[in-house]
């Protein structure tokens, strides 16, 4: 979530002093104390929050849920917070090193953003004894802490839905995974939630490169709020005498799935990545035409108007290719590879320089294109971009075949 006024002070004070007692006593897994009363009222939940038409939601979000009965306590614990106003939050998202951090919040607030895009909220009630209860007050007294409240953003490996999980694990003595059928890549599993918005996952897929394309374990699959939440219900936990419980022992709609609130930023645009791609192609494939037509005409005056236009469509692509270049340095783990720059390569300003007996530039290209289309067997390129590549091996082609006509 964004805009959100952090309350950590107010959770330390109301939540760990109030529901927990001292840390120290919420150390001491099992002491008398801890096995006491103290804990009882105290109710741990995970919530699953619908995705809605904004960028940053549409994967969902997941929170938990704090809340005393006996005092009145109730804050959602949120691990999404971020501000977007941070100088160079973009450059610093494209490099890998976003900040996120820990926010605790009245839980009726929290639910205000969802019921404005009509999002339902799922929760689902960890079952926890009165020692686990005080671990994980514990845990989450420590992630309030001024040195841990912030952490280094990963969407795969360090989110707000797998830092959830983990504290909630945290407090368990051992987890009994349900086995899911049919692994996906990261990639499909991202495509599972995006696929409403073409040029989201577009852009999505135009970044991300061949460790995308890596099959996820279970565990990793839960990066998306959607999976954490079916895996929570059919989740064991096994004690240390060895017996079992449900992790989840209720589940409900804590806030009904209303009318979702379209963003109209994004429904009104009709075209999609493969129509534009298609289209593109069209018309390098009539101007090539022209060209060849021309330069059968014209000779040598055709010849140098064509090769400057050829050269205008090269830069283009390798344009495109300089935010793929700044990736190779960011620290995002699954975009330092990425075979689409055998594509969008800034190389291409030098390759295609419009001069004679550029043979060797072509060549250099069109080895790169080959490397390009096999290179499908390994990652899974964005919508379109194997078209775009048509269109480019077309233009290659055709000065390669200038250049031995010595044009």
């Amino acid at each position: 979530m964004k805009r959100i006024i952090l309350l950590f002070q107010v959770f330390l004070i109301c939540i760990v002093t109030q529901l927990c007692g001292t840390i120290e006593a919420c150390g001491q897994e099992q002491t008398p104390a801890v096995s006491g009363t103290m804990y009882d009222s105290i109710e741990v939940s995970l919530l699953t929050c619908q995705p809605h038409d904004e960028v940053y939601s549409l994967y969902g979000h997941t929170a938990i849920r704090v809340e005393n009965p006996a005092t009145g306590d109730d804050m959602a614990v949120n691990y999404g917070v971020f501000d977007f106003n941070t100088d160079n939050f973009v450059l610093k998202f494209v490099f890998g090193q976003t900040d996120y951090m820990m926010g605790i919040f009245d839980f009726e607030d929290f639910l205000l953003e969802y019921k404005y895009w009509g999002s339902g909220v799922y929760q689902q009630h960890i079952d926890l004894t009165a020692a686990e209860k005080a671990v994980f007050m514990h845990r989450l007294a420590e992630n309030a802490l001024p040195q841990n409240v912030v952490y280094r953003y990963n969407f795969y490996y360090n989110n707000c839905t797998t830092r959830a999980r983990d504290i909630i694990f945290s407090c368990l003595d051992s987890i009994i995974a349900p086995q899911r059928e049919g692994r996906q890549t990261f990639r499909q599993l991202i495509h599972t939630k995006n696929e409403g918005h073409l040029w989201s996952r577009f852009g999505n897929d135009i970044l991300l490169g061949v460790g995308s394309d890596k099959m996820a374990t279970p565990g990793e699959a839960e990066f998306l709020p959607e999976v954490l939440m079916h895996d929570f219900d059919s989740m064991l936990v096994k004690r240390s005498d060895g017996s079992v419980r449900a992790l989840v022992d209720t589940a409900f709609w804590v806030l009904q799935p209303g009318v979702p609130r379209a963003n109209t930023e994004y429904s009104n645009i009709q075209i999609t990545p493969s129509q534009c791609a298609w289209g593109f192609l069209c018309v390098i494939l009539a101007y090539l035409l022209i060209s060849i037509a021309l330069l059968r005409k014209n000779g040598v005056a055709a010849c140098k108007w064509t090769g400057k236009v050829d050269y205008a469509i090269c830069c283009l692509y390798a344009a495109t290719g300089l935010p793929l270049m700044l990736m190779l340095f960011s620290e995002h783990p699954t975009v330092s590879l990425n075979l689409q720059m055998l594509l969008f390569c800034p190389l291409w300003f030098l390759t295609a320089f419009p001069r004679r007996k550029n043979l060797r530039g072509w060549a250099v290209m069109a080895v790169a294109l080959i490397l390009f289309f096999a290179g499908n067997a390994l990652q899974q390129y964005a919508e379109g971009v194997n078209v775009l590549a048509m269109a480019l091996s077309a233009v290659v082609g055709k000065n390669i075949w200038l250049s031995q006509k010595k044009c």
